[in-house]
């Protein structure tokens, strides 16, 4: 069972009005989608942000799977291999990492999950991921508008961002938010690089006051210089690592303890395989892991599949903290348009897939039909 071709597509989601996080307004969501068939017609999908490069880094990689048939590890080592020193590489490697989990276990009638020994959990707690920002808009219009969102839609926590406003102004909203909200119902905020040291500690105290779930990546997070020092003055449970490209990072940042709380993305850090990996890492280092997702389906649906394989970072019985899953719930249609069918969530928890691969299948017509570029090797 060789692979015998790859294709790749960029695809695209323009929205109005252009929507952002504390730092910027965006109108266009861009993703690579990666497909691997092997020599008995199946197929394998992995996804990444369409960011510079990436996508002719995926060629340049997929190109040297085709006629391949060695095992899984050797395949997803040798594409962190090629990858290396290629611009946008690290994306591509996990495109092609996600679509090498998804064929292999396809090939052997198998989910994901069960390449990485099986699920703990039948299904998981999704969290309501804010679309941040609306432009023109103020957050007292818009906040509760998104709590009731939420509410309405049967989450059980949302993820707010942060940053974009005073602090004294955003307190205010919060408490408000947080009196607002129904008991039992987490609040989690994200500040997407807002903030200095000083700021960031007055916002994460407010934060902690308030009993927010987490605080999520409130100063630049290159080298998250200065985060050891945040998590270890706050109380608030301090989170971030959605941008750690490889295992050996992860690893660094965990000796130092720059968070409380490590979110490997599925589409950055090189697919369900090494984001289990960074997530033992953390355990071994008494730090909890979640995974971050890319408000795409295929995203999504990785991440439910590293959580069911995440057992909770304790053994208490009852009310224990378990691994949540992101879901956006702004205006994505590479969220909800993607697979043939989507994710159904009841009483704020989705099954996680049982069907070969990741369970899920892409509405390929759909992808070939609005992809706004492609490419392709040997058949």
């Amino acid at each position: 069972m060789k692979i015998s071709s790859y294709e790749c597509f960029v695809v695209r989601n323009q929205f109005t009005p252009r929507t952002g996080v504390s730092i910027l307004y965006i109108d266009t969501f861009s993703y690579v989608l990666v497909k691997l068939v092997d020599s008995n017609g199946v197929t394998g999908w992995g996804e990444s942000y369409a960011s510079p490069g990436v996508m002719d880094a995926v060629g340049a990689v997929a190109g040297t799977l085709v006629g391949r048939d060695a095992s899984l590890r050797t395949l997803l080592r040798d594409v962190r291999f090629a990858a290396g020193g290629i611009h946008g590489g690290g994306f591509a490697t996990s495109a092609l990492s996600l679509a090498l989990e998804d064929l292999h276990a396809r090939q052997r009638g198998v989910a994901v999950a069960e390449l990485y020994g099986g699920r703990v959990r039948d299904d998981v707690r999704a969290y309501a991921a804010s679309g941040g920002y609306t432009e023109r808009e103020h957050p007292s219009i818009t906040w509760p508008a998104e709590l009731d969102r939420a509410l309405e839609a049967g989450f059980t926590a949302l993820k707010l961002r942060i940053g974009g406003y005073p602090i004294e102004v955003e307190a205010r909203l919060l408490e408000q938010l947080r009196d607002r909200a129904p008991d039992g119902f987490d609040l989690m905020a994200d500040g997407n690089a807002a903030y200095m040291l000083p700021d960031a500690l007055r916002m994460g105290a407010v934060l902690g006051d308030l009993g927010f779930a987490w605080y999520e990546e409130p100063m630049l997070q290159r080298g998250y210089v200065g985060y050891a020092e945040l998590t270890r003055r706050l109380t608030v449970t301090v989170a971030g690592g959605e941008g750690i490209v490889h295992r050996t990072e992860a690893a660094r940042y965990l000796a130092d303890r720059f968070v409380d709380l490590i979110q490997p993305d599925p589409v950055i850090c090189g697919g369900v395989g090494d984001a289990l990996f960074i997530a033992e890492l953390a355990a071994a280092h008494g730090v909890m892991a979640t995974p971050h997702t890319s408000n795409s389906a295929l995203g999504i649906t990785a991440g439910l599949h590293i959580i069911g394989c995440l057992p909770n970072p304790t053994r208490a019985m009852h009310g224990g903290v378990e691994p949540v899953l992101e879901f956006g719930i702004d205006a994505s249609i590479w969220r909800t348009s993607l697979l043939a069918e989507s994710h159904v969530m009841t009483g704020g928890r989705i099954p996680v897939p049982t069907g070969p691969g990741f369970g899920v299948e892409i509405d390929e017509a759909h992808v070939r039909n609005v992809a706004v570029a492609s490419s392709s090797g040997p058949t």
